[in-house]
């Protein structure tokens, strides 16, 4: 399955890219109940750990107007 990236894999990045960052300071108990709150997000457990991914879009039918 693509475009996920296993969660332990981003909280490392996160903390690479900027090293103070830290779910806790931004008032999360854990790195998966601050992927939780981003509603473009998903996240799953499969094989023994957590993934997060980007929420699909849903696909809308424009309304079609009346004459």
């Amino acid at each position: 399955m693509g475009g996920r990236v296993r969660l332990g894999a981003l909280g490392q990045y996160m903390k690479r890219t900027d090293p103070a960052f830290s779910p806790k300071a931004l008032g999360h108990s854990t790195l998966s109940d601050m992927v939780r709150t981003y509603t473009d997000l998903v996240l799953t457990q499969a094989n023994g750990a957590f993934w997060a991914s980007v929420r699909p879009k849903a696909e809308t039918t424009e309304p079609t107007s009346a004459s």
